[in-house]
């Protein structure tokens, strides 16, 4: 049966961080009260329905949410789950709490928001930039970095497991096939992902399960999740009629699974006041419209999960639950839409073929974009790293990674050999397809070759990282990493 999650942010009670970055008992609600109509006609401050700013570390309230979600056909949330470097979590209690109350009928699920907190630096692509507008003069905060998103190794992938692990083997954990559901964020920053997907995967079956569920936000197949999911609203327009219809002719891979997600509304002026996003238009009926639309489509797909952006989302203007302008508008034409395609016989569940695909020409323009993309990023970042003299020792001492081996002897290949020498780390060696092409002071093998052992080999070759690891594992016992993730939490340090 078709599942509808609604995204859920656990933001809504005071923990130390906030205190001491934005105030005194700094929540969501802070901003949410504070919000100011900025044109005629602007609908802020949301006030909730009886002004019901609730404490998420109370039980009364989690019970409230989840008698809310059976009336009205929500049949589970996707918590928001941070995890930041060496195991740091913030705004964990909600879930904790959580699996304590086991008389809470929750079904539920995480979505790591797996972004680096940030407040002003710039440098860091993808970082979540929050509004300064609540910073209190005496505690001004110069470096701009809240919490540090990097990903590490094995070792770090345990701990996280070992976190997860109690949660997945409650019985309201969302699971498909035995699978445990896990949504990443930004599954695009995670370089070594098909790595730790696999390792995830391995540690979910040796625990019990048939393996593990990941779904990244985004587009496209990305070697180690399992489906895609296409996250609303999109911000390339400010019509809530037109980003419906975007989201409703959204084209997808054939040979992927991909799910779809239909947005609430959109108003982020809480949190950062003029220089703010706002979507115009959104109303109660058009959500019942539009959603009934999305609900037909996937299953249509034959899809397990449809989302909803989001259920408490009150800082963006995203929230399912009763406010004082619409009451249970919402959630009632979100029932209603759910409940009809239910009883209409016209829905040919299974039958796809007039689904919009792109074509494999399509696939291949954007993946070569995509590419250029992150080869222009990972250059950018690495010229930085050098403006502010960063030694690249520190990466492979942390790690244990004394002597290394290069793949990929192309310009990248050359450069970070210079670096490796620079910062005093054993390059011993270098691979590559065309080994007997390339001159350089080190020796280079091709990969069918016998190779010395090392500790790790770095993949210089943006995109094919899990190729060129599955065929050097035929051969050899150790670490492949990316240039990308070294530069990356260099960046961090």
């Amino acid at each position: 049966m078709l599942r509808t999650l609604a995204i859920y942010l656990p933001q809504f009670h005071r923990v130390p961080e906030n205190d001491e970055w934005w105030g005194e008992g700094f929540t969501e609600w802070t901003a949410v009260k504070g919000a100011e109509k900025l044109f005629e006609g602007h609908n802020q401050p949301r006030v909730p329905l009886n002004k019901n700013y609730y404490n998420l570390l109370e039980h009364d309230t989690m019970a409230w949410q989840a008698d809310l979600m059976k009336k009205y056909f929500v049949d589970g949330m996707c918590i928001y789950h941070y995890w930041f470097e060496n195991g740091r979590r913030i705004l964990e209690k909600p879930a904790e709490n959580l699996l304590k109350w086991t008389d809470i009928q929750m079904p539920f699920c995480f979505y790591w928001a797996n972004q680096t907190w940030t407040k002003t630096w710039k440098k860091l692509t993808g970082a979540c930039i929050w509004s300064n507008i609540y910073e209190t003069s005496e505690k001004k905060i110069e470096t701009g970095i809240l919490l540090k998103q990097s990903y590490g190794r094995e070792k770090e992938w345990e701990d996280h497991f070992l976190y997860l692990l109690p949660f997945f083997k409650d019985e309201r954990y969302i699971k498909l096939d035995g699978k445990p559901v896990f949504i990443i964020y930004r599954p695009d920053d995670i370089f070594s992902l098909w790595d730790m997907a696999d390792y995830f995967d391995m540690r979910a079956k040796q625990s019990g399960f048939q393996g593990i569920y990941l779904i990244g936000s985004g587009r496209g197949v990305i070697r180690g999740l399992n489906a895609t999911f296409e996250k609303q609203p999109d911000w390339k327009v400010d019509s809530y009629d037109e980003m419906w219809k975007m989201t409703l002719s959204s084209r997808i891979e054939k040979n992927c699974k991909t799910y779809f997600c239909g947005g609430v509304d959109f108003d982020n002026s809480p949190r950062m006041g003029k220089n703010s996003f706002i979507m115009k238009g959104a109303s109660p009926l058009k959500f019942y419209t539009y959603f009934k639309e999305l609900y037909k489509r996937s299953l249509l797909l034959d899809n397990e999960f449809v989302f909803v952006n989001a259920w408490n989302e009150w800082g963006e203007g995203m929230y399912l639950e009763p406010d004082e302008k619409y009451g249970f508008g919402y959630l009632e034409s979100l029932k209603k839409a759910i409940a009809e395609c239910r009883n209409e016989q016209s829905v040919n569940k299974g039958n796809n073929e007039e689904e919009n695909y792109y074509t494999e020409e399509d696939i291949y323009w954007r993946k070569m974009i995509q590419d250029m993309s992150r080869h222009d990023s990972l250059l950018h970042n690495w010229l930085c790293l050098k403006e502010n003299t960063a030694n690249f020792s520190m990466y492979f001492k942390k790690y244990g990674y004394h002597n290394v081996a290069i793949y990929g002897m192309g310009k990248l290949g050359i450069h970070l050999l210079h670096e490796l020498r620079e910062s005093g780390i054993n390059a011993c060696f270098g691979i590559d397809e065309n080994s007997e092409k390339i001159m350089c002071e080190i020796k280079v093998y091709s990969p069918n070759q016998h190779m010395p052992k090392v500790d790790a080999v770095i993949i210089t070759i943006i995109n094919q990282y899990s190729e060129i690891a599955d065929k050097l594992r035929e051969s050899m016992d150790c670490p492949m990493i990316t240039l990308e993730e070294i530069i990356q939490e260099l960046m961090l340090q």
